[in-house]
Protein backbone atom coordinates (compact mmCIF):
# COMPACT_ATOMS: atom_id res chain seq x y z
CA UNK A 1 0.00 0.00 0.00
CA UNK A 2 1.21 3.51 -0.72
CA UNK A 3 0.58 7.02 0.53
CA UNK A 4 1.22 10.11 -1.56
CA UNK A 5 4.39 12.06 -0.72
CA UNK A 6 4.95 15.76 -1.30
CA UNK A 7 6.38 16.60 -4.69
CA UNK A 8 10.18 16.77 -4.66
CA UNK A 9 12.38 19.27 -6.50
CA UNK A 10 13.52 17.82 -9.85
CA UNK A 11 17.15 17.20 -10.62
CA UNK A 12 18.68 19.94 -12.81
CA UNK A 13 18.71 19.33 -16.55
CA UNK A 14 22.49 19.23 -16.94
CA UNK A 15 22.92 16.56 -14.27
CA UNK A 16 19.97 14.54 -15.52
CA UNK A 17 21.25 14.60 -19.10
CA UNK A 18 24.66 13.36 -18.06
CA UNK A 19 23.07 10.57 -16.04
CA UNK A 20 20.81 9.63 -18.92
CA UNK A 21 23.82 9.50 -21.23
CA UNK A 22 25.50 6.96 -18.99
CA UNK A 23 22.31 4.95 -18.50
CA UNK A 24 21.46 4.74 -22.20
CA UNK A 25 22.52 1.17 -22.91
CA UNK A 26 23.28 0.51 -26.55
CA UNK A 27 23.79 4.16 -27.50
CA UNK A 28 27.02 5.19 -29.22
CA UNK A 29 29.49 7.18 -27.08
CA UNK A 30 29.33 10.93 -27.56
CA UNK A 31 31.90 12.53 -29.79
CA UNK A 32 34.98 13.89 -28.06
CA UNK A 33 34.60 17.57 -27.31
CA UNK A 34 37.77 18.26 -25.33
CA UNK A 35 35.67 19.43 -22.37
CA UNK A 36 35.74 17.53 -19.07
CA UNK A 37 32.67 15.51 -18.20
CA UNK A 38 31.02 16.63 -14.97
CA UNK A 39 29.16 13.95 -13.08
CA UNK A 40 26.84 14.42 -10.13
CA UNK A 41 27.69 12.63 -6.91
CA UNK A 42 24.38 10.74 -7.02
CA UNK A 43 25.59 8.92 -10.13
CA UNK A 44 29.19 8.44 -9.02
CA UNK A 45 29.17 4.72 -9.85
CA UNK A 46 27.47 4.00 -13.14
CA UNK A 47 27.34 0.44 -14.40
CA UNK A 48 24.67 -1.57 -16.19
CA UNK A 49 21.37 -0.82 -14.51
CA UNK A 50 22.72 1.92 -12.26
CA UNK A 51 20.21 4.23 -10.61
CA UNK A 52 19.98 7.36 -8.59
CA UNK A 53 17.05 7.44 -6.25
CA UNK A 54 14.08 9.79 -6.15
CA UNK A 55 14.54 10.98 -9.73
CA UNK A 56 12.33 10.18 -12.69
CA UNK A 57 14.91 7.98 -14.40
CA UNK A 58 13.06 4.69 -14.22
CA UNK A 59 14.17 1.19 -15.07
CA UNK A 60 13.23 -0.01 -18.53
CA UNK A 61 10.13 -2.13 -18.71
CA UNK A 62 11.11 -5.33 -16.98
CA UNK A 63 8.08 -7.20 -18.26
CA UNK A 64 9.69 -9.98 -20.30
CA UNK A 65 7.14 -9.35 -23.06
CA UNK A 66 7.95 -5.67 -23.40
CA UNK A 67 11.04 -3.86 -24.74
CA UNK A 68 12.72 -0.86 -23.11
CA UNK A 69 10.73 2.28 -23.80
CA UNK A 70 10.54 5.94 -22.95
CA UNK A 71 8.35 7.41 -20.26
CA UNK A 72 7.58 11.11 -19.76
CA UNK A 73 10.39 11.97 -22.14
CA UNK A 74 13.05 10.16 -20.08
CA UNK A 75 15.22 7.42 -21.56
CA UNK A 76 14.66 4.59 -19.13
CA UNK A 77 17.83 2.60 -19.71
CA UNK A 78 18.37 -1.11 -19.91
CA UNK A 79 15.50 -3.57 -19.67
CA UNK A 80 15.22 -4.70 -16.04
CA UNK A 81 14.61 -8.23 -17.31
CA UNK A 82 18.16 -8.21 -18.63
CA UNK A 83 19.73 -6.40 -15.68
CA UNK A 84 18.06 -8.71 -13.16
CA UNK A 85 18.43 -11.86 -15.31
CA UNK A 86 14.74 -12.80 -15.23
CA UNK A 87 13.47 -16.18 -16.38
CA UNK A 88 9.77 -16.96 -16.21
CA UNK A 89 8.31 -20.33 -15.22
CA UNK A 90 11.70 -21.73 -14.22
CA UNK A 91 13.69 -22.61 -11.15
CA UNK A 92 17.13 -24.21 -11.00
CA UNK A 93 17.07 -27.71 -9.46
CA UNK A 94 19.65 -26.76 -6.82
CA UNK A 95 17.70 -23.65 -5.81
CA UNK A 96 14.48 -25.66 -5.58
CA UNK A 97 16.16 -28.28 -3.40
CA UNK A 98 17.56 -25.66 -1.04
CA UNK A 99 14.23 -23.84 -0.79
CA UNK A 100 12.36 -27.10 -0.14
CA UNK A 101 14.83 -28.05 2.61
CA UNK A 102 14.25 -24.69 4.34
CA UNK A 103 10.44 -24.75 3.98
CA UNK A 104 8.42 -25.16 7.19
CA UNK A 105 4.87 -24.03 6.42
CA UNK A 106 4.54 -25.09 2.83
CA UNK A 107 2.94 -27.89 0.83
CA UNK A 108 5.24 -30.51 -0.76
CA UNK A 109 7.67 -29.03 -3.27
CA UNK A 110 6.10 -30.94 -6.16
CA UNK A 111 3.05 -28.68 -5.70
CA UNK A 112 5.09 -25.48 -6.06
CA UNK A 113 4.55 -23.63 -9.33
CA UNK A 114 7.63 -21.54 -10.22
CA UNK A 115 6.51 -18.15 -11.53
CA UNK A 116 9.82 -16.39 -12.16
CA UNK A 117 13.47 -16.36 -11.13
CA UNK A 118 15.70 -13.27 -10.93
CA UNK A 119 19.45 -13.40 -10.26
CA UNK A 120 21.72 -10.46 -9.49
CA UNK A 121 24.76 -9.58 -7.37
CA UNK A 122 25.08 -12.99 -5.76
CA UNK A 123 21.41 -13.62 -4.96
CA UNK A 124 18.93 -15.85 -6.79
CA UNK A 125 15.30 -14.90 -6.05
CA UNK A 126 12.42 -17.17 -7.06
CA UNK A 127 8.68 -16.59 -6.83
CA UNK A 128 6.39 -19.60 -6.37
CA UNK A 129 2.62 -20.03 -6.34
CA UNK A 130 0.68 -22.61 -4.35
CA UNK A 131 -3.06 -22.80 -3.56
CA UNK A 132 -2.48 -20.75 -0.38
CA UNK A 133 -0.87 -17.87 -2.28
CA UNK A 134 2.50 -16.58 -3.45
CA UNK A 135 5.81 -17.02 -1.65
CA UNK A 136 9.43 -16.14 -2.35
CA UNK A 137 12.77 -17.84 -1.78
CA UNK A 138 16.21 -16.22 -1.96
CA UNK A 139 19.45 -18.19 -2.24
CA UNK A 140 22.96 -16.85 -1.75
CA UNK A 141 26.19 -18.84 -1.70
CA UNK A 142 25.70 -19.64 2.00
CA UNK A 143 22.06 -18.92 2.91
CA UNK A 144 18.44 -19.63 2.00
CA UNK A 145 15.55 -17.36 3.00
CA UNK A 146 11.95 -18.37 2.34
CA UNK A 147 8.63 -16.66 3.07
CA UNK A 148 5.32 -18.32 3.90
CA UNK A 149 2.56 -18.41 1.27
CA UNK A 150 0.59 -15.17 1.22
CA UNK A 151 -2.89 -14.85 -0.37
CA UNK A 152 -2.61 -11.05 -0.67
CA UNK A 153 -3.92 -9.26 -3.75
CA UNK A 154 -3.55 -5.61 -4.73
CA UNK A 155 -6.46 -3.40 -5.69
CA UNK A 156 -6.49 -0.01 -7.35
CA UNK A 157 -3.96 1.80 -9.50
CA UNK A 158 -0.24 2.38 -8.90
CA UNK A 159 -0.27 -0.09 -6.03
CA UNK A 160 2.86 -1.74 -4.62
CA UNK A 161 2.89 -4.21 -1.73
CA UNK A 162 6.19 -5.50 -0.37
CA UNK A 163 5.70 -9.05 0.92
CA UNK A 164 9.26 -10.27 1.39
CA UNK A 165 12.58 -8.79 2.51
CA UNK A 166 15.82 -10.38 3.65
CA UNK A 167 18.66 -9.20 5.91
CA UNK A 168 20.86 -8.61 2.84
CA UNK A 169 18.34 -6.43 1.01
CA UNK A 170 16.42 -8.77 -1.28
CA UNK A 171 12.87 -7.52 -1.86
CA UNK A 172 9.78 -8.92 -3.58
CA UNK A 173 6.04 -8.40 -3.67
CA UNK A 174 3.00 -7.49 -5.73
CA UNK A 175 2.11 -4.65 -8.09
CA UNK A 176 -1.18 -3.67 -9.70
CA UNK A 177 -1.56 -4.48 -13.41
CA UNK A 178 -1.09 -0.85 -14.49
CA UNK A 179 2.43 -0.57 -13.02
CA UNK A 180 4.99 -0.38 -15.80
CA UNK A 181 7.81 1.52 -14.06
CA UNK A 182 8.91 1.02 -10.47
CA UNK A 183 11.75 2.38 -8.38
CA UNK A 184 12.04 1.80 -4.63
CA UNK A 185 14.21 3.74 -2.20
CA UNK A 186 14.74 4.17 1.51
CA UNK A 187 13.13 7.40 2.67
CA UNK A 188 15.96 8.28 5.05
CA UNK A 189 18.77 7.48 2.60
CA UNK A 190 17.40 7.58 -0.94
CA UNK A 191 20.73 8.58 -2.43
CA UNK A 192 22.50 5.39 -1.33
CA UNK A 193 19.66 2.87 -0.82
CA UNK A 194 17.55 2.36 -3.92
CA UNK A 195 16.42 -0.38 -6.27
CA UNK A 196 14.76 -0.82 -9.65
CA UNK A 197 12.98 -4.20 -9.59
CA UNK A 198 11.91 -6.36 -12.48
CA UNK A 199 8.14 -6.52 -13.08
CA UNK A 200 6.79 -9.94 -14.01
CA UNK A 201 3.13 -11.03 -14.14
CA UNK A 202 1.93 -8.82 -11.28
CA UNK A 203 5.08 -9.37 -9.20
CA UNK A 204 8.18 -7.31 -8.59
CA UNK A 205 11.50 -9.03 -7.98
CA UNK A 206 14.63 -7.32 -6.65
CA UNK A 207 17.43 -9.70 -5.64
CA UNK A 208 19.77 -6.83 -4.68
CA UNK A 209 17.77 -4.00 -3.13
CA UNK A 210 18.52 -2.40 0.23
CA UNK A 211 18.26 -3.51 3.88
CA UNK A 212 15.96 -2.08 6.55
CA UNK A 213 13.16 -1.35 4.10
CA UNK A 214 10.72 -1.66 7.00
CA UNK A 215 12.12 1.58 8.45
CA UNK A 216 10.60 3.63 5.64
CA UNK A 217 10.40 3.00 1.91
CA UNK A 218 9.00 5.05 -0.96
CA UNK A 219 8.04 3.97 -4.45
CA UNK A 220 8.22 5.84 -7.72
CA UNK A 221 5.40 4.28 -9.75
CA UNK A 222 4.70 5.35 -13.32
CA UNK A 223 6.31 8.71 -12.52
CA UNK A 224 4.47 9.38 -9.22
CA UNK A 225 6.13 9.02 -5.82
CA UNK A 226 4.45 7.60 -2.73
CA UNK A 227 5.34 6.04 0.63
CA UNK A 228 4.95 2.29 0.95
CA UNK A 229 3.11 1.11 4.07
CA UNK A 230 3.20 -2.25 5.81
CA UNK A 231 6.72 -3.29 4.79
CA UNK A 232 7.52 -6.52 6.68
CA UNK A 233 10.64 -7.06 8.73
CA UNK A 234 13.29 -9.27 7.12
CA UNK A 235 12.62 -12.99 7.08
CA UNK A 236 15.32 -14.88 8.96
CA UNK A 237 17.88 -16.66 6.77
CA UNK A 238 19.08 -20.22 7.20
CA UNK A 239 22.81 -20.86 6.74
CA UNK A 240 22.61 -24.06 4.69
CA UNK A 241 25.96 -23.86 2.85
CA UNK A 242 28.43 -22.60 5.47
CA UNK A 243 31.84 -21.37 4.38
CA UNK A 244 34.77 -20.07 6.42
CA UNK A 245 34.75 -16.29 6.82
CA UNK A 246 37.33 -14.07 5.16
CA UNK A 247 40.07 -12.67 7.37
CA UNK A 248 39.49 -9.38 9.18
CA UNK A 249 42.71 -9.58 11.21
CA UNK A 250 44.54 -6.56 9.79
CA UNK A 251 43.69 -2.86 10.12
CA UNK A 252 42.97 -2.61 6.39
CA UNK A 253 40.77 -5.72 6.41
CA UNK A 254 38.87 -4.36 9.41
CA UNK A 255 38.48 -1.04 7.60
CA UNK A 256 37.09 -2.97 4.63
CA UNK A 257 34.65 -4.74 6.95
CA UNK A 258 33.13 -1.39 7.87
CA UNK A 259 32.16 -0.92 4.19
CA UNK A 260 29.87 -3.95 4.41
CA UNK A 261 27.77 -2.88 7.37
CA UNK A 262 24.08 -2.15 6.70
CA UNK A 263 24.52 -2.65 2.97
CA UNK A 264 22.85 -4.97 0.43
CA UNK A 265 25.74 -7.43 0.47
CA UNK A 266 24.97 -11.16 0.32
CA UNK A 267 27.31 -13.32 2.40
CA UNK A 268 29.28 -10.32 3.71
CA UNK A 269 31.57 -12.47 5.84
CA UNK A 270 32.85 -14.22 2.71
CA UNK A 271 34.08 -11.05 0.97
CA UNK A 272 37.85 -10.76 1.27
CA UNK A 273 39.60 -7.40 1.29
CA UNK A 274 41.16 -6.67 -2.07
CA UNK A 275 43.08 -3.41 -1.79
CA UNK A 276 42.97 0.10 -0.38
CA UNK A 277 44.03 2.74 -2.92
CA UNK A 278 44.27 6.45 -2.20
CA UNK A 279 43.31 8.06 -5.52
CA UNK A 280 43.38 11.71 -4.45
CA UNK A 281 44.00 13.94 -1.45
CA UNK A 282 40.41 13.39 -0.31
CA UNK A 283 39.30 10.01 -1.73
CA UNK A 284 40.29 6.41 -1.04
CA UNK A 285 38.87 3.43 -2.95
CA UNK A 286 38.54 0.11 -1.12
CA UNK A 287 37.77 -3.14 -2.93
CA UNK A 288 36.75 -6.65 -1.96
CA UNK A 289 36.01 -9.89 -3.76
CA UNK A 290 33.98 -13.06 -3.33
CA UNK A 291 34.11 -15.31 -6.40
CA UNK A 292 33.08 -13.18 -9.38
CA UNK A 293 31.50 -10.48 -7.22
CA UNK A 294 33.24 -7.12 -6.75
CA UNK A 295 32.70 -5.01 -3.64
CA UNK A 296 33.40 -1.31 -4.16
CA UNK A 297 33.61 1.32 -1.42
CA UNK A 298 34.87 4.92 -1.52
CA UNK A 299 35.90 6.91 1.51
CA UNK A 300 35.81 10.66 0.91
CA UNK A 301 35.50 14.04 2.56
CA UNK A 302 32.40 14.71 0.42
CA UNK A 303 29.70 12.25 -0.69
CA UNK A 304 31.44 8.93 0.10
CA UNK A 305 30.14 5.75 -1.51
CA UNK A 306 29.26 2.91 0.89
CA UNK A 307 29.91 -0.72 0.03
CA UNK A 308 28.22 -1.80 -3.21
CA UNK A 309 28.28 -5.20 -4.91
CA UNK A 310 28.72 -5.60 -8.66
CA UNK A 311 28.25 -8.70 -10.79
CA UNK A 312 30.89 -9.58 -13.33
CA UNK A 313 28.25 -8.68 -15.95
CA UNK A 314 28.26 -5.09 -14.62
CA UNK A 315 31.97 -4.61 -15.31
CA UNK A 316 31.80 -3.36 -18.89
CA UNK A 317 33.96 -0.22 -19.10
CA UNK A 318 37.14 -2.27 -19.44
CA UNK A 319 36.25 -5.80 -20.46
CA UNK A 320 38.54 -8.53 -21.71
CA UNK A 321 39.58 -12.10 -21.05
CA UNK A 322 42.05 -11.13 -18.31
CA UNK A 323 40.38 -8.21 -16.50
CA UNK A 324 36.97 -6.54 -16.20
CA UNK A 325 36.17 -3.16 -14.66
CA UNK A 326 33.57 -0.44 -14.23
CA UNK A 327 34.11 3.31 -13.96
CA UNK A 328 33.86 4.94 -10.54
CA UNK A 329 33.91 8.71 -10.14
CA UNK A 330 35.69 10.44 -7.26
CA UNK A 331 36.78 13.88 -6.03
CA UNK A 332 33.25 15.27 -5.88
CA UNK A 333 32.71 18.95 -5.18
CA UNK A 334 29.47 20.08 -3.54
CA UNK A 335 26.94 21.58 -5.93
CA UNK A 336 25.83 25.14 -5.39
CA UNK A 337 22.19 26.12 -5.77
CA UNK A 338 21.06 29.55 -6.93
CA UNK A 339 17.84 31.36 -6.04
CA UNK A 340 16.01 29.62 -8.89
CA UNK A 341 16.91 26.22 -7.44
CA UNK A 342 19.39 25.47 -10.24
CA UNK A 343 22.51 23.44 -9.49
CA UNK A 344 25.91 24.58 -10.72
CA UNK A 345 29.67 24.45 -10.12
CA UNK A 346 30.01 20.98 -8.62
CA UNK A 347 30.29 17.26 -9.33
CA UNK A 348 33.31 15.28 -10.49
CA UNK A 349 35.71 15.26 -13.42
CA UNK A 350 37.79 12.29 -12.16
CA UNK A 351 37.14 8.60 -12.75
CA UNK A 352 38.98 5.36 -12.00
CA UNK A 353 38.52 1.87 -13.39
CA UNK A 354 37.71 -0.55 -10.55
CA UNK A 355 37.49 -4.23 -11.29
CA UNK A 356 38.40 -7.89 -11.07
CA UNK A 357 41.45 -9.76 -12.32
CA UNK A 358 40.17 -12.78 -14.26
CA UNK A 359 43.50 -14.34 -15.27
CA UNK A 360 45.92 -15.33 -12.47
CA UNK A 361 48.86 -14.70 -14.83
CA UNK A 362 48.12 -10.96 -14.87
CA UNK A 363 50.96 -9.20 -13.03
CA UNK A 364 50.53 -5.64 -14.30
CA UNK A 365 47.75 -3.50 -15.79
CA UNK A 366 48.71 -0.25 -17.53
CA UNK A 367 46.73 2.53 -19.16
CA UNK A 368 48.44 4.00 -22.22
CA UNK A 369 47.39 7.04 -24.24
CA UNK A 370 49.36 8.95 -26.91
CA UNK A 371 51.12 12.01 -25.56
CA UNK A 372 50.63 11.02 -21.91
CA UNK A 373 52.63 9.04 -19.39
CA UNK A 374 51.61 5.44 -18.81
CA UNK A 375 49.50 4.89 -15.69
CA UNK A 376 49.89 1.59 -13.78
CA UNK A 377 47.05 0.07 -11.81
CA UNK A 378 47.17 -0.81 -8.15
CA UNK A 379 46.47 -4.55 -7.79
CA UNK A 380 45.54 -6.67 -4.80
CA UNK A 381 43.84 -9.99 -4.02
CA UNK A 382 42.21 -10.38 -7.42
CA UNK A 383 41.07 -6.76 -7.75
CA UNK A 384 42.55 -3.57 -9.20
CA UNK A 385 42.11 0.19 -9.28
CA UNK A 386 43.31 2.16 -12.31
CA UNK A 387 43.16 5.91 -11.62
CA UNK A 388 43.88 7.06 -15.17
CA UNK A 389 42.49 9.87 -17.33
CA UNK A 390 39.61 7.74 -18.55
CA UNK A 391 37.51 10.79 -19.32
CA UNK A 392 39.92 11.93 -22.03
CA UNK A 393 38.35 9.36 -24.35
CA UNK A 394 41.34 9.28 -26.68
CA UNK A 395 40.55 6.89 -29.55
CA UNK A 396 43.98 5.27 -29.26
CA UNK A 397 43.93 4.78 -25.49
CA UNK A 398 44.48 1.18 -24.41
CA UNK A 399 44.72 -0.97 -21.30
CA UNK A 400 47.62 -3.40 -21.53
CA UNK A 401 47.75 -6.51 -19.33
CA UNK A 402 51.12 -8.26 -18.90
CA UNK A 403 52.40 -11.33 -17.07
CA UNK A 404 55.29 -11.35 -14.61
CA UNK A 405 57.81 -11.72 -17.43
CA UNK A 406 56.47 -8.63 -19.20
CA UNK A 407 54.70 -10.54 -21.96
CA UNK A 408 51.48 -8.94 -23.19
CA UNK A 409 48.49 -11.09 -22.31
CA UNK A 410 45.87 -8.76 -23.71
CA UNK A 411 45.33 -5.25 -25.03
CA UNK A 412 41.89 -3.77 -24.38
CA UNK A 413 40.19 -0.70 -25.80
CA UNK A 414 38.33 0.89 -22.87
CA UNK A 415 34.65 1.70 -23.25
CA UNK A 416 35.03 5.02 -21.45
CA UNK A 417 32.22 7.01 -19.82
CA UNK A 418 30.20 9.05 -22.28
Amino acid sequence: MIDQLPEHRPMPDDVRLRARRRLSEGMSPAARTGRPVLIAAGVGVLAAGAVFASQALLGGSADPAAPPMQYNGEFVGKDRKLVNHVETGKVAPDALARCAAAAKEHPPAEQWQPMATSAKNGTVLTAFRVPAGVFFCANTATTTTISVPNPAVVEGRRQVEILFTTPSGTMAGLVSPDVRFLSLSQIADAGQSSAMPALVDGLFLEPSGFPKAENGTKALVNGEESAVRGVPKPTASVVDRPQPPAARDTPEAARFGACLKNRAVPDPDQFAHGLTAKVSATDTIITGRFGDLLLYCREADHDPTPGTVFDLDDLTEIRGRTVAAMSAFYDFKPYKVNEQGEYYDGGSTSAAAVGLILDPRAASITYTSPGAADVPATMGNGTFVLAARLLDRHPDARVVVRDAAGNVLETITPQTPS
